[in-house]
């Protein structure tokens, strides 16, 4: 039998979430979710990318914005293994940014706004749950505009 894999290594084979993963390429947050801890991953599905422009997805990656990339997607974490069905009964939960998620299941199930897509794709180190937007903080890091 296989070992589970690491947050990251199941969002790779999930093949969903292709442009969320090139940006934590080589971030702080990559090496957590490679890591021991356990996570909840609100990672934003392919499609959450469409409507933002590429020149904006390329400024991210450019050397001197990696310490603001790198402080948007740790938004996107929360310590911690959290099903969803344990979500349904949350109203928020504290991301790895130190922000509050918002977590709303009025008609359904959304986080910090963004409708979940796919839910509970289990890694050895915690969940994966697809979303359909970025989740950007309240306090931005600076004045990127995403």
């Amino acid at each position: 039998m296989r070992e589970p894999l690491n947050l990251i290594d199941t969002a790779i084979r999930s093949g969903i979430f292709g442009t969320f993963l090139r940006l934590v390429e080589g971030s702080p947050l990559e090496r957590r979710l490679k890591g021991a801890t356990s996570y909840t991953l609100f990672a934003p599905a392919d499609i959450a990318f469409a409507f933002i422009p590429a020149q904006t997805i390329n400024q991210l990656l450019q050397a001197e914005n990696q310490g603001i990339l790198a402080l948007m997607l740790s938004h996107h974490a929360v310590s911690g293994k959290i099903m969803s069905s344990q979500l349904r009964d949350l109203s928020g939960a504290k991301s790895a940014y130190g922000e509050e998620l918002v977590i709303s299941n009025v008609d359904e199930l959304r986080i910090g706004g963004a409708r979940l897509l796919q839910a509970d794709i289990e890694a050895r180190n915690g969940i994966i749950h697809a979303i359909d937007r970025l989740l950007l903080p309240a306090k931005p890091a600076t004045s990127v505009s995403v």
